[in-house]
C-alpha cells in the first residue's frame, strides 16, 4: 500500500525545502525534485517519514560575494597558483550533494534531562563519581548550491546539537563516537552496516564549572575542568542511509547561516566555519 507524506520545515521563518515521501511494497523510497536516480532505496523495512530537512535555498548574491572578496580580482594565473598553494598545505574533504542520502525515521530516543538545570545537576553527580565527562561530537558534512552545509539535530523548536554524546569511562574516543553515531543516525539493519570513518579533531571545548559556559581553552586557574568536549570531522562515502529518532529532526544547516550566529546556535556551533577555514573542500557532484 503506497502511503505519500510531506515533511514541511520552516527556518528563521522562511520556507526551505519540501521533501515528498513515498513508500511501497518493495521498500520505501525518497522522493524529490532532482532526479530519482540520484538516490537510494531506503532500507528494508525503515520507516520512511523522514525527519525534517533544512537546505539553504538562497545564496548570497554575486554582488555581494564580490563585495565580500573586494573589488580587485585575481587573474587567471594568479588563482591557480593560489590553488596551487591551498592544495598543497590543506587537508581535502570531499563533499557530496545532500540528495545522495537517503533519509528515514526510527524509535524516539528520549532525553535524559527535561531541562538545563536538571542537565547539569546530573553531570554534577556523574562527576562525584567519574571525575571530568568527556564527550565527542561529529561533523558531517553535505553540499546544496555547492556550500557546504552541517547536519543538527533539533530537538524541539530550537534547541539544535551535533550528533554525539558522552563516552564511557575508559572508552576510547573515535569508537566513542561511532558507538553514537550509531545510535543516533544508523538504520537498525544488519544489512546496512554503518561506515563512520572519523577524520581529524578540529576543536577542543571545556566546561570549567557546573555552568553552561564553555571555552574553546581551560583557564589556567581551573585545575578541575568538569567537561572536556572534543568536535571531530566525519568523513561521509558518496552514498549513506540515515535513520533519525522520531522525536527528533535532522536539519542541514549552510555554512553562512551558522557563522558568528552566536544567539541562534550557541558558542560551539557557530564557530564551526572558523575551525574548518583550514580544510579544502572538494564539492563532488554527482
Amino acid at each position: 500500500m503506497d502511503r505519500t507524506a510531506s515533511i514541511h520545515v520552516s527556518l528563521l521563518s522562511r520556507t526551505i525545502l519540501s521533501i515528498p515521501i513515498n513508500a511501497d511494497a518493495t521498500g520505501p523510497k525518497l522522493e524529490c525534485d532532482r532526479d530519482p536516480s540520484s538516490l537510494l532505496n531506503a532500507a528494508p523495512g525503515l520507516t520512511q517519514r523522514p525527519s525534517s530537512l533544512v537546505s539553504a535555498s538562497t545564496l548570497p548574491s554575486p554582488a555581494t560575494a564580490g563585495a565580500r572578496q573586494g573589488s580587485g580580482k585575481l587573474s587567471e594565473a594568479g588563482e591557480k597558483e593560489e590553488e596551487k598553494m591551498v592544495s598543497s598545505s590543506s587537508p581535502v574533504v570531499n563533499v557530496y550533494p545532500l540528495a545522495n542520502y537517503t533519509f528515514g525515521t526510527k524509535e524516539p530516543k528520549m532525553e535524559k534531562d527535561t531541562s538545563v538545570a536538571d542537565r547539569l545537576a546530573r553531570m554534577k553527580v556523574n562527576y562525584m563519581k567519574e571525575g571530568m565527562r568527556t564527550s565527542v561530537e561529529a561533523i558531517l558534512l553535505v553540499q546544496e548550491h555547492n556550500h557546504p552545509h552541517i547536519l543538527l539535530l533539533q530537538i524541539g523548536n530550537t534547541f539544535c546539537k551535533l550528533p554525539g554524546g558522552r563516552l564511557k569511562p575508559g572508552e576510547n574516543e573515535i569508537e566513542g563516537l561511532k558507538r553514537k553515531l550509531c545510535s543516533k543516525l544508523a538504520v537498525n539493519s544488519p544489512s546496512f552496516p554503518p561506515n563512520w570513518q572519523i577524520g581529524e579533531c578540529v576543536a577542543v571545548w571545556w566546561r570549567p564549572n557546573f555552568e553552561t559556559v564553555m571555552y574553546p581553552y581551560c583557564p589556567p586557574h581551573i585545575t578541575k575542568p568538569k567537561e572536556c568536549k572534543k568536535l571531530f570531522i566525519v568523513h561521509l562515502s558518496e552514498r549513506e542511509y540515515f535513520a533519525v529518532p522520531r522525536n527528533l529532526k535532522l536539519l542541514a544547516v549552510p555554512l553562512f547561516e551558522l557563522y558568528d550566529n552566536v544567539q541562534r546556535y550557541g558558542p560551539v556551533i557557530s564557530t564551526i566555519p572558523q575551525q574548518l577555514s583550514r580544510f579544502q573542500f572538494n564539492m563532488v557532484s554527482s
